[in-house]
């Protein structure tokens, strides 16, 4: 059984190591951006390369500082170090993350659209989420994605759209990486520089890309999160909640509060930091107190918000989360995968 994506999904088109993908990948960045076209119209892959232009518009073509990050993350003892304790806390006995099918795997069933590894080890995840790592595209910012939905802001995709999927068959997959997509309503070279040269929205979309969303994530995991931040609006969603970790990792790194490369723990002296940085801090002044989007919406709390910060992060959950925890559409597409589960993504 394959899934099925509601309306709203946004797939991705990139078959991993083929040769016409590269070559195309070649192409692409020695031509010029089209910037608008039909919303409704399939465009091939290969056309999809040549209308676009990676890099040009302030779209650093492997992710810039924010891939950076997350690369050094996923290769720290840090990282090693939560892995293996969010292991011991939420995996064991009926834990699974989901991936692509393999070419073995499709071979066997070509409609096939994920696979799951159950009880996966550190190893598991962190190979996986690696893989996926080097293999993200940074789009050029467009109207519309290769099948011809709208973006909104930005987003990360996943899910390759199969042919027969307009007529309501599930012929869509998992793919083995991610495409992060940009919308050109917005000046990624200008009001929306430091969103892209400073790291944070490439780290709240790669980490998506990493994860796939929720399916590379752990259910302990995922209910965890749900937990410690609330279930309304975007910060319902677990990897809305993870995204927001990552980018607020960075920060404390970049503030020399908090290193989480290091392996060290994260305590009590580390949670006071916080509560003094995010003193004051507010939804109508965070911006002229220099801290960032994602930063506010993890630690704070605003319920009034469009997005809903929902309850602030505790000192409890804060401590569990940064010492066992390893990696904006409004209106997001959902799946149900091989097991009946609904799951969202954005």
């Amino acid at each position: 059984m394959a899934f099925n994506l509601k309306s709203g999904n946004r797939p991705s088109f990139r078959k991993l190591g083929s040769n016409s993908y590269k070559s195309a990948r070649k192409s692409s960045l020695k031509s010029s951006p089209v910037k608008s076209f039909s919303p409704t119209k399939q465009i091939t892959e290969e056309e999809w390369n040549r209308q676009t232009n990676t890099g040009e518009s302030g779209i650093p073509i492997e992710g810039g500082k924010g891939m950076e990050y997350l690369k050094a993350d996923l290769a720290s003892k840090g990282y090693d170090t939560r892995l293996a304790n969010e292991i011991a806390m939420f995996g064991g006995k009926g834990s699974k993350i989901t991936i692509a099918p393999t070419d073995e795997q499709l071979a066997i069933d070509p409609d096939k659209s994920i696979s799951v590894i159950k009880n996966p080890t550190a190893e598991d995840i962190k190979n996986t989420r690696t893989a996926r790592s080097e293999n993200i595209i940074f789009n050029e910012p467009s109207v519309v994605d290769k099948e011809g939905s709208r973006i909104g802001y930005a987003h990360a995709d996943y899910i390759k759209r199969g042919e027969g999927s307009n007529e309501g068959v599930n012929t869509n997959r998992l793919m083995p990486s991610s495409n992060i997509y940009f919308s050109d309503k917005f000046d990624w070279k200008g009001d929306q520089k430091n969103r892209i040269e400073g790291g944070d929205l490439i780290i709240h979309e790669g980490t998506h890309a990493i994860t796939a969303g929720e399916h590379g994530m752990l259910p302990g995991t995922k209910d965890f999160l749900n937990k410690a931040k609330g279930g309304k609006g975007e910060l319902a969603k677990p990897q809305e909640v993870y995204a927001r970790y990552k980018v607020s990792q960075k920060f404390l790194k970049d503030k020399g509060i908090f290193d989480a490369f290091s392996g060290e723990k994260f305590t009590n002296e580390d949670v006071k930091e916080v509560e003094k940085m995010m003193e004051g801090v507010t939804a109508n002044n965070y911006k002229q107190k220099g801290i960032p989007y994602e930063v506010f919406t993890f630690f704070g709390d605003n319920k009034e918000h469009p997005h809903g910060f929902n309850k602030k992060l505790s000192k409890k959950d804060m401590k569990i989360i940064f010492n066992n925890v390893a990696s904006n559409e409004p209106d997001p597409g959902q799946i149900t995968d091989d097991f009946g589960n609904q799951q969202t993504f954005a």
